[in-house]
């Protein structure tokens, strides 16, 4: 559907602009929006940073990181005169004087009035002052929305958070009401990539529009539920934020992406589509998590730490020799938990979650396996029959294959697996778009339904501290634990094991 007479004037202010996310994501997200016609008619991108560009500078900066992203000349250069840069430090209030001619200056001559998406692109120490600034600058007009004169016409200002946000419950919390402080809960978007994701949305349609799933979508027919997030490459140059505070695999993983995934396979139908609605069954699931006991942990969590290892010929450096890392590091780059869902639909099915660096394969998926049927018709094949499944695979090879048994052609009687293979890219002819692009197009709109809720925040991080406060007050001794290029330390097959499950390891 196109929304694009919905779409306001507006003027993006990139906070953070110099960093590697605006060149690498933000700048090509709203690039491929301009290219499909659904950035508004008159808009402005400001790039924020300390560091000293003039216009000109910055745009060939970006234009020169990856050049690929911009194969038209003539669209690059007409989309790349709505880019401008403001050299400023945003946790100064002096800065803001001057940033805010300028901002006036350019909102007059590319006609974006008075609306204006903020983007914190930036680390998250800087993210409080930022916030607070922004409000003693008087930059986010009328105020509150409920004292608005004209609630129809307002002007409107909206933030976009990056994550970490937070390290733990308490400076979550904290964070949301610095927020609160300045801006209503309906112009703050907490942005999580993985919810732009095509086939994360297709899980809807999925459950929702197919009579043929959502009745055996529950505890009575399904097993258990696996969760993925592998990727083959390694810290790479960012291993000192990695090995810091807001760092590691359960942190900037499981508790962010992954758990919003399960928020949207696990919820309930919502009485329409509208953001609110999808929203408050995502919070009812967060709700119900289970959060673990502090002597639960050994047996529901594992961590590890990938050592030195080879994958596609080339040698990954184990991580304690990545530049920035403490020698002795407990940083988990891997880590996998059992949670569970205490809802009348999902009671008793355990969730397994796991994410990695350096892994055999890049992944993002999520396997429901279905419990076996009642009859012992073909109890003599048992040893040899695998468990239905269905199989949403979020990235790459997008799609979703449905793995059944059949019978082999010929006289005698003989079970194999099969599979329906739905090839997302082979059916529809066309490639997903970026979930930055998804989800910077519904913030101009105004849509909230892909961006998290304070609730879905401070109750993800209540589900995972447990955990980490555990592995604090523990640390482990045979880290590393799994060579890099495999699945992963043993503790987390035995972890499977325990239950007669195993991991879904696709080739």
């Amino acid at each position: 559907m196109d929304n694009k007479e919905q779409l306001h004037p507006c003027m993006i202010v990139i906070f953070g602009a110099s960093g590697d996310l605006t060149k690498r994501k933000l700048i090509p997200a709203l690039y491929d929006l301009y290219t499909r016609k659904q950035m508004p008619e008159h808009f402005a991108i400001v790039g924020v940073s300390r560091t000293a560009f003039s216009d000109d500078d910055f745009r060939q900066k970006l234009f020169d990181f990856k050049s690929d992203n911009y194969p038209d000349a003539d669209q690059w250069k007409a989309f790349s005169n709505h880019i401008h840069y403001h050299a400023a430090d945003s946790t100064k209030l002096a800065d803001f004087g001057d940033m805010k001619a300028r901002l006036k200056q350019l909102a007059d001559e590319h006609k974006t009035g008075e609306n204006m998406l903020f983007y914190l692109s930036m680390a998250p120490q800087f993210f409080e002052p930022t916030i607070q600034n922004i409000s003693a600058a008087e930059m986010v007009t009328e105020g509150k929305r409920y004292c608005s004169l004209d609630r129809q016409s307002k002007p409107w200002q909206r933030i976009v958070v990056e994550k970490p946000f937070g390290s733990d419950p308490k400076s979550a919390t904290h964070l949301n009401s610095v927020l609160a402080n300045v801006f209503e809960e309906t112009e703050i978007y907490r942005i999580d990539h993985y919810l732009g994701k095509e086939l994360v949305q297709n899980m809807m349609v999925l459950r929702f529009a197919n009579a043929i799933f959502e009745p055996i979508w529950n505890q009575s027919y399904i097993d258990h539920v696996q969760i993925t997030a592998s990727e083959t490459v390694g810290v790479e140059s960012r291993g000192a934020y990695y090995d810091g505070p807001t760092g590691g695999a359960m942190r900037d993983m499981i508790q962010s992406h992954l758990l919003q995934v399960l928020s949207v396979m696990a919820m309930e139908p919502p009485v329409s589509l509208k953001a609110e609605d999808i929203r408050t069954e995502k919070i009812k699931i967060f709700k119900a998590m289970r959060v673990p006991k502090y002597d639960d942990v050994p047996n529901i969590a594992v961590r590890g730490q990938y050592g030195d290892g080879q994958l596609g010929g080339k040698v990954i450096k184990s991580f304690r020799e990545s530049e920035g890392v403490n020698p002795e590091s407990q940083c988990d780059t891997y880590a996998a938990m059992k949670m569970y869902v205490d809802t009348w639909r999902w009671g008793g099915v355990p969730f397994y979650l796991r994410s990695g660096k350096a892994m055999a394969k890049k992944v993002t998926n999520i396997v429901l396996y279905f419990k076996p049927t009642p009859h012992i018709l073909f109890r003599d094949m048992a040893k040899q029959r695998k468990a239905n499944q269905i199989v949403i695979n979020v990235q790459p090879d997008e799609g979703i294959r449905i793995r059944f048994e059949g019978k082999v052609p010929g006289h005698k009687l003989a079970v194999k697996d099969v599979e329906l293979d739905f090839d997302y890219v082979k059916q529809w002819n066309a490639q997903p778009p970026d979930g930055y692009a998804t989800l910077l197009y519904d913030v101009m709109l105004g849509d909230q339904t892909l961006f998290k809720h304070r609730d879905e925040i401070e109750c993800a991080w209540h589900a995972v501290q447990p955990v980490l406060d555990y592995w604090q007050d523990n640390p482990q001794f045979d880290l590393p634990n799994y060579a890099a290029g495999t699945w992963g330390p043993s503790a987390a097959d035995i972890l499977m094991a325990q239950s007669n499950r195993y991991w879904h390891n696709p080739k």
